[in-house]
């Protein structure tokens, strides 16, 4: 009977065995990754700015034109105003379009004249010309990459800047020939901000400002403080880089990013 038993349980445990090696083997799954959930740029914001700037104005008295004027010594402005925008985030990359208003805090830029027809400022000796750039707008886009809270991104577009400019008595302080115009142009430049809370975001911003050339005439029935013969035709350049500030909302939230990296 022991006999018996031990066969039985001999020839159960080889079964066993058996069926065990024809099984498959277990497939061990790989871990599942969480996405990479990310800060959204998605939305409306607006905000304010302040800065430096730096702007040279040139051109030529039409009547004569191969006298140049010119006012080129780069003269340094604190720059202020303010901007809103609307952009959207597609994984990485962030597209929208922003426009803004500055103001420069300036007074006139000077170049004295020296009466040579090639030179910076063709004004006789004993004169200067002047100018000044006024408000500025702005219109355009921007594409941006982010990385989580932080974007880097360039931009350009539309600009419009009022310019003033006259003629300078240097020794009396007198001025005339008092003209001015709001010149067209174009914009680029290139930022990077970083988002401190989901709705408040820190940049810094530079943008290089190119405006057409404009006719400046001054007003012949003020006689006296015009003389037509230096009416002249200007264009300018500005240089700007500011500090930002902006609240950021989004009224469609969609739910977290997720992106690549």
């Amino acid at each position: 009977m022991k006999k018996l038993v031990l066969a039985a349980s001999i020839l159960a445990a080889s079964a066993a065995s058996a069926f065990a090696a024809d099984m498959p083997a277990r497939i061990a799954k790989a871990p599942v990754v969480p996405p990479v959930v990310t800060y959204d740029w998605s939305g409306i914001y607006v905000g304010g700015a302040v800065g430096g700037a730096w702007h040279d104005t040139a051109g030529n008295f039409y009547n004569v034109p191969s006298a140049l004027w010119h006012t080129g010594n780069s003269d340094t402005a604190l720059i202020y105003g303010g901007f809103a925008g609307i952009q959207k985030q597609w994984g990485n990359f962030v597209l929208g379009i922003e426009g803004g208003y500055n103001a420069l805090d300036n007074g006139f830029n000077t170049t004295a004249g020296t009466g040579l027809l090639g030179s910076g400022c063709a004004l006789g000796v004993g004169f200067s010309c002047q100018s000044r750039v006024n408000d500025i707008w702005y219109i355009g886009g921007r594409v941006g990459y982010a990385w989580n809270r932080f974007m880097v991104y360039g931009q350009g577009g539309y600009a419009q800047a009022d310019i003033d400019t006259q003629t300078l008595v240097n020794a009396t302080g007198a001025t005339f020939d008092h003209a001015g115009a709001s010149h067209g142009g174009w914009y680029a430049g290139v930022g990077a901000e970083y988002a401190v809370l989901d709705n408040l975001i820190l940049g810094i911003d530079y943008k290089h400002y190119e405006f057409d050339s404009k006719q400046h005439n001054c007003n012949a029935a003020l006689v006296l403080t015009c003389a037509p013969v230096n009416n002249r035709n200007v264009d300018a350049d500005v240089d700007a880089v500011m500090a930002r500030l902006s609240y950021k909302f989004n009224p469609w939230p969609t739910g977290p990013v997720v992106a690549r990296y």
